[in-house]
């Protein structure tokens, strides 16, 4: 079975209509490399993929197989919410939040606010 990163690369390169020898020709990878990712041969590295990705217009959440949406965008709201939210201070807390349409309360923010930074401290202190 072809990995599934395989398959949506070779399909987005063929659904815009071109050939190895252009995508080479754009992104510098070499057309036998590409030709191996297709294949499941090979696996892309991270900037690797990002540069295919970039250039095909689709995300790596996509390619990788995490979402059926190959341009799946953030909602206004939601950059805006990520743009000015800090898990720091109060912006978290005062700021409106749903889950599952749902508003959260002031407790659960401050729930979900501890929890973030206990998770971001391990991982920094995982590192």
């Amino acid at each position: 079975m072809t990995a599934i990163y395989a398959e949506r690369l070779r399909k987005i390169r063929k659904d815009l209509k071109l050939s190895q020898l252009q995508v080479r020709d754009h992104t510098g990878i070499n057309n036998k490399t590409l030709s191996g990712y297709e294949a499941g041969r090979n696996k892309p590295d991270y900037e690797t993929l990002k540069v295919l990705c970039d250039y095909y217009g689709v995300t790596m959440d996509w390619v990788l197989g995490h979402t059926n949406n190959p341009h799946s965008q953030l909602t206004e709201a939601e950059r805006d919410m990520v743009e000015k939210v800090e898990l720091n201070d109060d912006s978290f807390i005062k700021g409106d939040f749903t889950f599952d349409g749902v508003e959260l309360t002031e407790d659960q923010k401050r729930k979900l606010q501890a929890m973030a930074r206990l998770l971001l401290s391990q991982d920094q202190s995982g590192k």
